[in-house]
């Protein structure tokens, strides 16, 4: 979900850190993956600001679900109210822009998915987490990345304490992920998606002090077309050594390539880009 307004803090630490060509100093996990994917669509979302102020249902629906499910967390009170409330003010925000998306239609159809999948949530989370407690919810990083002058911003869903094996207790860092089915195996395996929890669990272990051999990660599926007792699936990321290096090399690989000016396009990925087939890329 979209969360580009800065915390005081992080507008404080801004100042330590040089500007990228981006015009700001810090990267995320949505332009890693975007400059993975493609750095040509990157230099054109990030660098040029084209579509930058596009809507879209689906981001829409996210953000309201996750309202609702960091409500829930705060409270241990499930509120669908705060969804509907909230996905009514991006429709109205958001209707005049593309009136062709934003139908009465869609926002019940949305609607009806959305309180169906958060009364899953409560039980769901008791029976995957007994005994869980909460710790933080929209957790915000922006810590220095390791050999840049610049630095890593990003937000954690969810932050939870739970008893693990033996008894012992675990952090949890979940990242709620709202999708129609689910994922395939294939993007479930997918290192480029499980990166995204890789970078938060090194940052928030650095920033915090807790011991990475005590910190879970996982995504939570959140299913439109779920039946009911069937919208929630954990999906666990496995994050140790190895992959945590790998995933700091894209960050600085990144930063490089894009304070060179180096934009390649990546014929492979154009299926479903934005920019596919338009004046910005043909």
């Amino acid at each position: 979900m979209p969360r580009e307004a800065l915390t005081p803090e992080q507008e404080a630490e801004q100042a330590k850190y040089e500007k990228l060509p981006t015009g700001k100093p810090h990267v995320s996990f949505s332009e890693i993956r975007d400059w993975s994917e493609c750095s040509y669509r990157h230099l054109l979302k990030y660098v040029k600001k084209i579509g930058e102020d596009m809507p879209g249902i689906h981001m829409d629906f996210g953000t309201a679900i996750h309202a609702a499910c960091e409500n829930y967390l705060k409270t241990r009170v499930m509120d669908r109210k705060v969804f509907l409330n909230k996905l009514k003010e991006l429709w109205t925000v958001n209707g005049p822009k593309a009136p062709e998306q934003y139908t009465v239609e869609k926002f019940q159809e949305f609607g009806k998915a959305g309180m169906s999948i958060l009364a899953d949530v409560p039980q769901w989370m008791d029976e995957q987490f007994p005994g869980w407690e909460y710790v933080d919810a929209e957790h915000a990083l922006y810590e220095p990345v390791e050999g840049s002058t610049h630095a890593f911003k990003g937000y954690i869903d969810a932050i939870i304490r739970a008893p693990g094996p033996r008894g012992k207790m675990l952090i949890w860092l979940l990242d709620w992920k709202t999708t129609s089915w689910g994922w395939s195996m294939y993007k479930k395996s997918d290192e480029l998606v499980r990166s995204q929890l890789v970078l938060y669990k090194n940052y928030w272990s650095s920033k915090t002090g807790h011991d990475p051999k005590d910190v879970r990660c996982g995504f939570v599926l959140l299913k439109r077309t779920g039946k009911p007792g069937k919208h929630c699936e954990l999906v666990t990321t496995s994050v140790g050594e190895v992959t945590t290096g790998k995933s700091l090399k894209v960050i600085n690989n990144m930063i490089t390539s894009v304070k060179r000016g180096i934009a390649i396009k990546n014929r492979n990925n154009c299926q479903f880009c934005d920019f596919y087939n338009t004046p910005h890329c043909t």
